[in-house]
């Protein structure tokens, strides 16, 4: 099969960054030579295909000066009145971008693959420059991120669309991670072709049915940070049953994880939550495979929320836990299909523990089992099919 030369561009630490990471390896496996442009400072072991990273002092967004937040004010109005205006105020949001431009340009690619909108100014001047085509690939909602934030929704919101709208009559293709972010892309902006998906599952992994003992060991892995229930998981551990125990484990910003751990204290539940540090991405499903069931409980505030489809739902299954998360559509279409866990009501400490609650020993090896045969096809391995098909045959590679 002939090979290209195929650029990822991505605003986040590459190595550490899941998609992106199988976007090169599976790119790479099917002979395209591969490089990617993004963040330095990454803790996982780096991929065998090169990132080119932009200087450290780059990642940092300025502090606002009096000058700056005036502007910023104008920036809303400018937007309604004057669309193109959005260009300037992208180039002005972070200095990384300009970094990551000047780096992206340099390079002799046959297709750049733009993770998350923050990648599509850059292509697309590429585009203008060189003629280099580009495909889009989004990992959430972008139009939908915040939206229950009143200033991200007057500020940053008209920006994305305008981004995204402009990068997607563009790209040769757009992907992304859940089928109701797809039929969302496909209606708000009016697609010729409905979006395709690529979830965000692991390469698979044969890991073992290890039958539930006790304590029955809770896992939260991810990003620990306000939005993700943390708080009110916390709560409902009080009233669990007495088998069960917690372990919460990823890179946290210190003064939240004090607030966390003062608030396990203060309920009572301190000595049956451990707070564990991060792990590499290449490692969290080994590290997982240790638990019994895995838990994820988000607000339905937005549709970004409602369309979730984390990695750790993937990761969790691969790692042959029994699932526990919240009912929100794309979490509750796969849970219907693979009868690998239950489903969490609303995001309050009873519905939790509610849920939990319902899982017995004998369940929680039903799930476990039926999450380790779910994982034969929630794999990357599957999902990289579509990815390579859909490079290849932008590049007219048969």
């Amino acid at each position: 099969m002939p090979s290209a030369r195929i650029g990822l561009i991505s605003h986040s630490v590459i190595a550490n960054d899941p998609r992106v990471r199988r976007q090169g390896d599976a790119l790479t496996a099917a002979g395209h030579q591969v490089l990617a442009v993004g963040l330095p400072e990454q803790d996982s072991k780096p991929p065998e295909w090169p990132i080119l990273a932009i200087g450290s002092a780059m990642q940092a967004v300025p502090r606002p000066s009096l000058i700056r937040t005036l502007r910023r004010a104008l920036d809303i109005p400018m937007q309604a009145v004057r669309p193109s205006y959005a260009w300037s105020v992208y180039w002005r949001l972070n200095p990384a971008y300009r970094a990551m431009a000047a780096i992206a340009e340099a390079q002799d690619v046959d297709l750049w693959l733009a993770n998350d909108w923050t990648a599509l100014p850059i292509v697309l001047d590429i585009e203008r420059r060189k003629g280099t085509p580009f495909a889009y690939d989004t990992h959430e909602l972008a139009i939908e991120e915040y939206s229950q934030n009143l200033k991200w929704r007057l500020g940053l919101r008209p920006l994305i669309a305008q981004i995204e709208r402009a990068g997607m009559e563009r790209a040769r293709f757009v992907s992304c991670v859940s089928e109701g972010i797809a039929d969302h892309l496909h209606q708000a902006y009016r697609l010729l072709e409905r979006p395709h998906v690529i979830r965000n599952a692991p390469p698979y992994r044969k890991s073992r049915l290890r039958p539930t003992a006790t304590p029955v060991n809770v896992l939260y892995h991810g990003v620990v940070t306000q939005g993700r229930a943390l708080e009110a998981t916390i709560a409902s551990v009080a009233s669990w049953r007495p088998e069960f125990r917690l372990t919460i484990r990823g890179p946290a910003e210190p003064t939240y994880l004090e607030q966390l751990k003062l608030l396990a204290s203060s309920t009572g539940v301190g000595d049956r939550i451990v707070f564990a540090p991060p792990l590499p991405m290449t490692e969290l499903v080994a590290g997982a495979e240790a638990f019994d069931v895995g838990l994820f409980v988000i607000k339905a505030h937005s549709l970004q929320n409602q369309f979730v489809l984390p990695n750790k739902f993937f990761e969790y299954a691969m790692a042959g836990l029994a699932l526990c998360v919240s009912d929100l559509p794309e979490m509750r279409r796969l849970i219907d299909r693979f009868p690998m866990g239950s489903l969490v009501g609303t995001v309050e400490p009873g519905a939790i523990a509610a849920a939990i609650n319902s899982l017995d020993r004998a369940t929680i090896d039903r799930c476990k089992a039926a999450a380790l045969a779910a994982a034969r096809e929630l794999c990357w391995e599957r999902e990289a099919q579509t990815l390579v098909r859909l490079v290849n045959a932008a590049l007219q590679i048969p």
